[in-house]
């Protein structure tokens, strides 16, 4: 265990300076939570500490090689048996079209969880932006900010 998490660790290190996932993007990760670093310019998480202060609340970004992601089609991470109580259309940064989902499911440790779900096209690349948190824990406002938050960078 501990070696296959060393390697883990030595990977992701490694990866690390294969670009931002934030590139391009004016994503505002919520101030003050803690941020891995991105790998391979695909994909980055940033956890803060939950109210139960057991769990973690998980901010995640992730950049698609397809233009048109279909929350529909997204595998729940962290999450087993995510039931989606909501999907619809949106509009972010101004007049941007958006696709939204909401759901309910239970984490790896078996407590319920809530997760926000947001999917928009930035120039060629699709992104999704995941707001992951127990749901016991009231939602966290930078968090549910920071998801619609998919804009093109200004340059």
């Amino acid at each position: 265990m501990k070696r296959a998490l060393a390697a883990v660790l030595l990977a992701s290190a490694a990866l690390a300076g294969c670009g931002s996932v934030t590139a391009g993007v004016d994503f505002k990760a919520p101030a003050g939570w803690a941020a891995t670093p991105s790998i391979l310019g695909r994909m980055q998480m940033w956890t803060k500490k939950a109210a139960d202060n057991k769990q973690d609340q998980m901010v995640m970004l992730v950049r698609g090689s397809n233009a048109n992601i279909d929350l529909r089609t997204i595998p729940q991470v962290g999450s087993n048996a995510m039931t989606m109580t909501k999907q619809s259309t949106i509009t972010i940064c101004g007049n941007q079209k958006a696709q939204f989902a909401s759901g309910t499911g239970s984490g790896h440790s078996g407590q319920k969880q809530t997760m926000e779900m947001v999917s928009a096209t930035v120039g060629q690349d699709g992104f999704v932006a995941m707001y992951l948190r127990p749901q016991s824990d009231r939602p966290d406002p930078e968090a549910e900010a920071a998801i619609r938050s998919l804009c093109a960078a200004k340059t």
